[in-house]
């Protein structure tokens, strides 16, 4: 397991600090300016400039008062050792005096590869946030394996940091870069080093990146919000090179050297993964980085959640990289690097890693996971009076259970038995649920089982109330545009209701105020889709749906087909709010915990056609007094509340009907997203 509860009580104020010697300018638009002063007091006049291809406008600008001896633009992620040699060789050869980057980490690891030999001063101008102008770290692959070293050759002199020069880097790589410089600040809380100084620096660095990164999200321009971001990317590696490395650089450099991912993407991936491994162990610091971070809520006796959710939120705002599989990991890369990364890991770390934990980390990572999954494959006895003995047999049988799946020939079920395996274990171990509660537990299932039938399907209820449902339609009908949201689908869907013409009445007879529903189907480019199939189906008056009686009858279903223009048109009821069937044991489950069992009132849709994503959603009643009370499944969205105007009985309805009742009649303008996303 386990978990070394390493901050839980107020600990000597004993440490030794290391502050690096480096002048650092800031200032918009003085790159040139800041660079040719620093070359001038290194008294340099022949350096060698290093920067990518994509740099080269970059180049031109800074360099425009500091000609260069030598241009190199061979840059490569992780810097292969040959590389370097040949640029070793070739600052040899030009006979340069000082060496200037330009550009992001690649760039500098380059440069300091060279230093690291040379002996030549180095100057740094970054064009992203990775931070590593601020470290004597260096780091070099051969063979797969990323290697890394400390020495004060390779600390930049000088650090050049003009915002205008991270102008033109795209928001998606800004996301990424400043995850990585956030990484930087969150390890450096229980690296090998840290102290109470560079965790001071590490967390006003994330308070900073935090605040810049959604500022460059929300305006790209933004050129206070980029100026903040190189502040907070400086701090965070001032914080890292005081500290040193742990668990997250250990891993990310196993990632990168071994399987040549990205380096920011890798980074901002791993994050959220890494901090639910450890932040349960360090609850004062947590608490101290969910507040950094911007969380707003109570983090007393819960400040681990407290920082995962700051950090999810924030990597919600920044639609930040989710998947290791996303660039080039894959589930047969998972054990070599779980066993790289064993080697590598410093042993103060606040939670021992193992090749189980570890095994956990990395996949939930692969497949972009619920950190959570971390959380409790860690054996977090944060909060547990359970003796480290109880808790180490308790982690182990999860841990036994979790490997069964190793063999299993279909990976995907194995993934999924795993999570649910951890999330399950978890919540016997965190609440110390009873034998005679699961017992209960177990009879609940049985009784849902034993009062589902063809028409009634109770474990379609248990789903809906919840959440469930709702959370499997979120993750599977991804934002798009302007495509219409989806909701849940109910348990009163029938493959074979009637088919009817525009105009018609779905209604058949069932008791209930007329309502006229008509819009459009079409595509996130505005396209008419013609011949979409439009289900819809409803409940009546009294709240009931045709199935629930057992005579047989059709009523409240119908579909059709849209119009040439995409149009669709059709009589229905106005919907009303009424109960989930609740006499059966979800509806006990309802009462026992205080919560209602009744549904906004609502009308179902389910609208399909060739090349485009299915969509299953409803459109609910503005005003419905159901909607502040809550709805009993959570389906509710504001974009799918809509006007239903009231008619009387005496004004024209929109197709000629005669009616002898009032009528409402309201809009819905579908818009369905491409098949494939």
């Amino acid at each position: 397991m386990s978990i070394q509860r390493s901050d839980s009580a107020p600990r000597p104020m004993v440490f030794e600090h290391t502050t690096l010697g480096q002048r650092v300018l800031f200032g918009s638009g003085k790159a040139a300016e800041h660079l040719a002063a620093e070359l001038d007091r290194l008294g340099a006049t022949r350096p060698m400039i290093i920067a990518g291809e994509r740099e080269a406008e970059l180049v031109r600008q800074v360099a425009e008062r500091a000609p260069p001896a030598l241009t190199w633009n061979d840059v490569v992620q992780h810097v292969p050792v040959e590389l370097a040699e040949r640029a070793r060789d070739a600052a040899r050869e030009a006979d340069v005096d000082a060496l200037v980057t330009v550009g992001g980490g690649s760039t500098t690891g380059l440069g300091k590869a060279i230093a690291l030999t040379s002996g030549l001063p180095l100057l740094a101008v970054p064009t992203t946030y990775a931070g590593s102008e601020a470290t004597s770290m260096w780091g070099m692959t051969e063979d797969r394996t990323k290697s890394t070293g400390l020495d004060p050759k390779v600390l930049p002199e000088g650090v050049i940091y003009d915002a205008e020069l991270s102008r033109s880097l795209p928001v998606g790589l800004s996301v990424a870069s400043g995850l990585n410089g956030l990484a930087h600040c969150v390890d450096s809380l229980w690296a090998p080093k840290a102290d109470p100084i560079n965790q001071a620096h590490a967390l006003e660095g994330a308070r900073a990146l935090a605040i810049a990164l959604r500022g460059i999200v929300k305006d790209p321009e933004d050129m206070h919000a980029r100026e903040q971001a190189l502040y907070g990317c400086y701090l965070s590696a001032l914080s890292f090179a005081s500290a040193g490395s742990g668990i997250h650089h250990k891993i990310a450099h196993v990632l990168g050297g071994t399987f040549n991912l990205p380096h920011a993407e890798t980074h901002a991936t791993v994050l959220p993964y890494v901090l639910a491994f450890n932040a349960p162990a360090v609850p004062e610091l947590a608490g101290r980085l969910a507040a950094a971070l911007g969380y707003e809520g109570t983090v007393a006796g819960g400040e681990a959640r407290a920082a995962n959710d700051a950090l999810a939120a924030l990597r919600k705002d920044l639609d930040a990289p989710r998947a290791l599989s996303d660039v080039g990991f894959t589930e047969e890369d998972v054990t070599e690097a779980v066993e790289r990364s064993l080697k590598a890991i410093p042993e103060s770390n606040p939670v021992t890693p193992t090749t189980e934990n570890l095994t956990v980390l990395l996949r939930a990572a692969l497949q972009g996971e619920n950190p959570s999954v971390v959380t409790a494959a860690t054996g977090d006895a944060s909060d547990s009076t359970e003796s480290e003995e109880q808790c180490q047999r308790e982690a182990q049988l999860t841990e036994q259970v979790l490997a069964s799946f190793d063999e299993s020939p279909d990976q995907r079920l194995a993934e999924v038995l795993r999570s649910v395996v951890t999330h399950a274990h978890a919540v016997v171990r965190e609440t110390r649920l009873t034998e005679d509660e699961w017992n209960a537990a177990i009879k609940f299932l049985t009784d849902a089982g034993n009062i589902t039938t063809d028409t009634r399907q109770e474990f379609v209820l248990l789903s809906d109330v919840l959440g469930i449902s709702m959370q499997t339609i979120a993750v599977n009908n991804q934002a798009y545009e302007d495509a219409t949201e989806a909701t849940v689908f109910g348990p009163f869907f029938t493959q074979d209701a009637p088919r009817i013409d525009q105009g018609e009445d779905i209604a058949g007879g069932a008791p209930g105020q007329p309502c006229w529903v008509e819009g459009t189907v079409k595509d996130t480019d505005g396209n008419p889709v013609a011949g979409a199939r439009i289900e819809v189906w409803e409940a009546d008056d009294e709240g009931l749906y045709d199935v629930q009686h057992t005579d047989g009858r059709v009523y409240g279903r119908a579909w059709l087909e849209s119009d040439n223009d995409g149009t669709f048109r059709f009589w229905g009821l106005t919907p009303t709010p009424y109960p989930i069937p609740h006499d059966g044991p979800v509806g006990k489950m309802l009462q026992s915990t205080g919560r209602s069992p009744y549904r906004a009132a609502h009308l179902h849709f389910m609208v399909s056609a060739p090349g485009r994503r299915t969509l299953v959603t409803h459109i609910f009643v503005e005003g419905d007094p159901q909607l502040e009370a809550g709805d009993s499944v959570f389906g509710v969205k504001d974009s799918l509340i809509k006007t239903f105007e009231t008619h009387d009985a005496n004004e024209p309805t929109p197709d000629g009907r005669r009616l002898d009742e009032s009528w409402a009649s309201t809009r819905f303008d579908v818009v369905l997203a491409p098949e494939d996303v």
